[in-house]
């Protein structure tokens, strides 16, 4: 997580504390079902507030780029799997969380 920006709401719930809630949505979609395809996800979210096809799509590829998913084409759909687990994702993040506040607090 060097060098990239971090995200941080202290008032907000499950892995949304680290990611945006859309964001962490999906994650949490991504560990549950082990794999997904932008088709797929929208199925799982079902139809209630059920964001676009396209927003699905660049968020998945984002969390890709973030390294939080992997990415691999398939015939003409990519598929996306977890990278980290959730246990590892929320352990690293609270790390940098304590570092900070050491850093910038003291002990």
């Amino acid at each position: 997580m060097t060098g990239r920006s971090f995200y941080f709401d202290p008032h907000a719930t499950g892995s949304a504390v680290f990611l945006g809630p859309t964001e962490a949505r999906l994650m949490e979609l991504a560990w549950e079902k082990k794999e997904l395809t932008v088709k797929k996800t929208l199925f799982y979210l079902g139809s209630d507030d059920q964001p676009a096809y396209t927003t699905v799509m660049t968020v998945l590829s984002r969390l890709a780029d973030k390294g939080f998913l992997k990415r691999k084409k398939s015939g003409r759909v990519f598929v996306y799997r977890p990278a980290i687990d959730r246990k590892t994702f929320i352990s690293n993040h609270v790390k940098v969380v304590r570092e900070c506040l050491k850093k910038n607090f003291g002990k």
